[in-house]
């Protein structure tokens, strides 16, 4: 039989299948196209956190993981050049020293910033070469700019952060704000238990004199802080606003600090433990006034703020030993107690010209007061020592500044002029009790 014309015939129906098959995917109806509008496009870009202009290092902290930190010390230890002490209560910049702080255009401490959220932070600029508009005294800048809502819009954020080092650490904080057209208003509140813990301990020995020394200390922390802030701003047109701001940390603390202390001399040797009971307070209350206009006349842009600042700490101390396993007995009972309020008012001028040039001038003026007291009772000299220290100091400044570019070249030229006068008068009474 011969097979190859029904294989011919069969092979033809197959490629005439497939070809028909391919032919049908490709075609599309003409009914079932069709036109969609869009509603809304979107269109998204990822900023640097980290920008770098003339050695000044700026960060973007809104838009980044930076804002969900706990707190704007721990937030400033994570950036380049800074560092932040053990206890939390000194900044320095690498190779310039203590920078001076500044939240918009207000110069802050380290309090402050204990009292400032991260989530109202819009940028944080370190700036190593500052211009004469801030203080002499400082080589260099950490400027806080805070954030504000462009919509009508309301918010409120709760965050809890747990954290453990040595010992266990909580962070709960709640923010919220409220804008509607011109207005806007925010607060925050933080309650943070912490307990930090230090140790140090030493061991040397002088063999050819027959002395050995060492020593043994701790101190475990139970600290409570609870932190406030609140602020108002009102946006009177595109270049001018008005805003207020205040803010509070109020801090408890309880540490004892135990010291184990061997000595010996020779034949003479003699094992203390000393044992002191400690208890701290510190309040602290900072507030703002600002006000910023645009003189369209001669285009130059004004602010002016208003600050003021109280700080309060109380310590109370007392301290036993115990001489070579045998019993507690008291040694001192000391209590200190110091007071500071600060006022301060500035005014800033800034002018732009059309060839780039940039003019600032201003002046500043700020007072001081202060009262610290302290009382030592000895147990072991049965005496009885009171210390009382007065403070006042005043300041005034002036300055102006000249920047621009030409051509390539880019130019700063300032003169700050400042004047500081400082009394301080110390006393000092000591008697004996019964």
């Amino acid at each position: 039989m011969n097979l190859y014309l029904p294989l011919k015939l069969l092979l033809a129906l197959l490629l005439f299948g497939l070809s028909f098959t391919v032919k049908a995917q490709n075609e599309t109806p003409k009914d079932s196209i069709s036109n969609e509008q869009l509603k809304e496009v979107v269109i998204t870009q990822n900023k640097k956190t980290f920008t770098n202009t003339n050695g000044n290092i700026k960060v973007d902290v809104a838009n980044s993981v930076y804002n969900a930190i706990p707190n704007t010390v721990d937030l400033l230890a994570k950036l380049p050049t800074v560092q932040v002490s053990s206890d939390k209560e000194n900044i320095t910049v690498v190779g310039k020293g203590n920078p001076l702080i500044y939240i918009d255009n207000q110069k802050v401490g380290i309090n402050d910033l204990n009292a400032l959220a991260p989530a109202d932070i819009k940028t944080i600029e370190i700036i190593q070469n500052p211009s004469a508009k801030y203080e002499a005294e400082g080589r260099s800048v950490i400027l806080i700019t805070r954030k504000f809502s462009k919509k009508d819009s309301f918010r409120t954020e709760i965050s809890e952060v747990a954290s453990f080092k040595k010992n266990y650490n909580n962070y709960l904080g709640l923010n919220t704000s409220f804008k509607k057209n011109k207005f806007e208003w925010k607060a925050n509140f933080n309650y943070n238990r912490l307990n930090p813990w230090e140790s140090h301990s030493i061991d040397y020995q002088i063999q050819n004199a027959d002395i050995a020394s060492k020593y043994d200390v701790m101190a475990e922390t139970k600290r409570k802080q609870y932190i406030f802030g609140g602020g108002l701003f009102y946006k009177i047109n595109d270049d001018d606003y008005f805003s207020f701001n205040i803010s509070s940390r109020l801090r408890t603390d309880t540490f004892p600090i135990n010291t184990f202390t061997y000595n010996k001399n020779q034949n003479v040797e003699n094992n203390v433990l000393t044992s002191s009971d400690n208890s701290s307070k510190k309040n602290f209350v900072n507030s703002f006034l600002n006000y910023s206009k645009k003189i369209k006349a001669i285009n130059t842009q004004l602010f002016a703020g208003f600050q003021y600042s109280n700080f309060q700490q109380n310590l109370a101390t007392v301290v036993e030993n115990n001489y070579n396993d045998t019993e507690f007995a008291l040694s001192q009972n000391r209590n200190q107690k110091f007071n500071v309020d600060v006022y301060s008012g500035r005014i800033d001028f800034e002018k732009k010209f059309k060839n780039e040039m940039n003019l600032e001038y201003g002046g500043l003026y700020s007072a001081a007061k202060s009262k610290s007291n302290t009382t030592i009772l000895d147990f072991e000299e049965n005496k009885n020592t009171a210390l009382d220290y007065d403070f006042k100091e005043e300041n005034s400044a002036a300055y102006t500044q000249l920047s621009g570019k030409i051509k390539k070249i880019s130019f700063s030229a300032g003169l700050r002029v400042e004047n500081t006068n400082v009394i301080g008068k110390y006393k000092n009474r000591c008697f004996g009790f019964d």
